[in-house]
């Protein structure tokens, strides 16, 4: 059978003879895939148990009458795949939807399958995704009250968000790319994401002020050099679903080891207690941050590939 082109309006898609997919009502999707996507990424993220603040369409995976898992497909995407047992055939289904892609996908542009969990690598290696080299996790951790002070050669503010021409602006967008940009440049996570341009990272920054709200601005960190006026450690909180995360944190190279990423994680933590119950933050496996968020209590999810790619050609 010939599978019918891609329609955001379409509620059935049949893969095959008897595989096909139905569009799906969110609230009961999510009670599945909290169920049936992992264990060890559900009982991580407890908080959000039912809620997936999904920005596409779910769907169901059915074998004939029998629904046996779901899924969020679109072109170019896929992302929360799971089973519901005793289906076992996964390998068959994820070969339809690799076809489904191949079928609906812009050829100029990338298939992407994000945040692959370990017990999904294989499954998705034979079926000719290619994983990206680095790995990636979840931390979390309770929003706490410490008692600490910052050094007297340091000045302390929180960044300012202004309305221009009916947009969100941060006051000093370019400045905190350009930090940004000086900090990680070279750096392990700059390069294996390929983020090494300054215009990225000015872009990056300017999406700031529409994931964010007063109270997370307020918990954020601009840390200044008495001195000289340089910013030398940033820290943005931004809202991730429901819950707090850290945008981006950095400490300009030359002020490493004197505590400042260790405090503007502590004035988070104590801004948001009684607003929010826990702070997030997603890190790059090897980066030398992990020991600052191990030490502060920050508790690891679950390793993933943050993404596996389809390549063009296929054989």
């Amino acid at each position: 059978m010939e599978l019918i082109q891609w329609s955001g309006e379409q509620d059935t898609y049949n893969l095959s003879d008897e595989i096909y997919l139905q569009k799906a009502d969110k609230t009961e999707w999510g009670i599945f895939c909290s169920v049936y996507y992992s264990s060890e990424y559900n009982g991580f993220f407890k908080e959000d148990v039912y809620d997936f603040h999904l920005q596409r369409e779910p769907f169901w995976i059915y074998k004939g009458d029998n629904k046996v898992g779901g899924v969020v497909i679109a072109p170019n995407i896929l992302y929360f795949l799971f089973f519901i047992p005793p289906f076992n055939d996964e390998g068959r289904v994820l070969d339809l939807l690799k076809g489904a892609l191949i079928k609906w996908s812009d050829p100029l542009k990338p298939i992407h399958v994000y945040e692959i969990l370990q017990n999904q690598v294989d499954l998705f290696a034979r079926a000719g995704f290619w994983p990206d080299e680095f790995r990636c996790r979840w931390m979390q951790r309770p929003t706490e009250v410490f008692a600490f002070e910052w050094d007297d050669s340091f000045i302390v503010s929180e960044p300012q968000i202004q309305a221009e021409n009916n947009d969100k602006v941060l006051k000093n967008n370019n400045e905190l790319g350009q930090f940004f940009y000086e900090s990680y440049i070279g750096g392990i996570s700059a390069v294996r994401r390929e983020q090494e341009s300054l215009d990225f990272y000015i872009s990056w920054i300017s999406s700031f002020p529409y994931q964010t709200n007063d109270i997370l601005t307020d918990a954020s960190s601009l840390v200044y050099d008495k001195e000289t006026n340089k910013l030398v450690g940033a820290c943005l909180i931004s809202l991730e679903g429901d819950f707090p995360a850290i945008f981006n944190i950095a400490v300009l190279p030359g002020f490493n080891g004197k505590g400042i990423a260790t405090k503007m994680l502590k004035k988070a933590l104590n801004r948001l207690k009684g607003h929010y119950p826990v702070l997030r933050l997603y890190v790059l496996q090897g980066n030398a941050a992990e020991s600052v968020y191990y030490k502060l209590g920050f508790m690891p999810g679950p390793l993933e590939i943050q993404k596996f790619n389809l390549p063009h050609k296929q054989s």
